[in-house]
């Protein structure tokens, strides 16, 4: 059974709701396409993708799903690769960026992940999580350093409360593929979690991982 060695630990119960989660990913880059492969490979069936950005050849070193010769959106492209992994999921891409006015592209979503890489966008996705009133799995990379939150409307605090201070840095920001997926991994797990239904000790705290020397810090917010 292709779910074994997963039952153990969501049970019947948690598969069948992983298998029946609506799951909204905003962004198919690094973070995204790590993040759909590892919701795919566990049994999420239903997808609503969402990102405007085409493969360049500086996305190759953690992009994998990509090629350097396929000029589509990456939205297009990563909903065949669900595809590939799984012919009977139902994916609706969507190749446009994500604004205050097309908030009704995730209409119907149990859950929503951040796998942007830019502050402006992740408020809008922050704003949308709390209309919607669905949680929100945040992460973030650069070089050896990332972090992740979980954003419960009406039990914690919005992404915006926590992010909305800072701002975007400047220039390009360093990335490996290696470490890009260490976090996609740990923001996939947080996912599965919570659409299992087993849950997740993360509300509300932002994890920060140093990668350097595996060092974490929690932070209650």
């Amino acid at each position: 059974m292709r779910f074994e060695r997963q039952m153990p630990i969501f049970g019947e119960e948690g598969q069948q709701k992983i298998m029946g989660a609506v799951v909204g990913i905003v962004g198919c880059g690094g973070l995204g396409v790590n993040v759909i492969t590892q919701l795919v490979m566990a049994g999420v069936t239903h997808f609503i993708l969402c990102d405007h950005q085409y493969p360049e050849p500086s996305n190759l070193n953690r992009q994998f799903i990509y090629s350097a010769f396929d000029m589509r959106p990456k939205s297009v492209i990563s909903a065949e690769w669900i595809l590939a992994l799984n012919p009977s999921a139902e994916v609706q891409s969507n190749a446009e960026p994500l604004t205050a006015d097309n908030g009704a592209l995730f209409q119907g979503c149990d859950i929503l992940v951040d796998c942007l890489d830019n502050f402006e966008s992740r408020m809008v996705l922050s704003d949308l999580a709390e209309s919607m009133g669905v949680p929100l799995v945040h992460a973030g990379v650069s070089g050896f350093e990332g972090q992740i939150a979980v954003c419960v409307p009406g039990r914690t605090k919005s992404l915006r409360e926590l992010l909305g201070t800072m701002k975007q840095p400047e220039g390009m920001t360093p990335s490996v593929g290696a470490a890009v997926s260490v976090i996609a991994s740990m923001e996939a797990l947080e996912v599965l979690k919570i659409v299992s239904g087993i849950g997740t000790e993360n509300e509300g705290r932002l994890i920060t991982v140093d990668m350097r020397d595996w060092s974490t810090d929690r932070v209650d917010f």
